[in-house]
């Protein structure tokens, strides 16, 4: 009986590593915000939001789009309110 086992290990051992080599480069700006409202469990809103732009110029400009939007969205969330059921 042989044991292939063996040959099939010693066959991967023989074979090279190959090493792949990753650069990451980040270019520019990121700027996050976020806007949280209530400190309870079931009392609270959050809203994140980010940018990226190349320029801290570019990045302030679209960051105060982004906080325009932002309030009015959180605007619309605190008229959403539970309704109270009648008992």
């Amino acid at each position: 009986m042989s044991d292939t086992t063996n040959s099939s290990s010693d066959a991967s051992a023989d074979q090279p590593t190959e090493t792949q080599h990753v650069e990451r480069t980040d270019v520019g700006v990121s700027i996050t915000v976020q806007l949280k409202r209530g400190s309870g469990t079931r009392d609270e809103d959050k809203i994140k939001g980010k940018v990226k732009a190349e320029t801290l110029a570019d990045a302030r400009e679209d960051m105060d789009v982004l906080r325009e939007y932002l309030h009015r969205l959180a605007e619309d969330a605190r008229q959403i309110q539970p309704e109270v059921g009648d008992d």
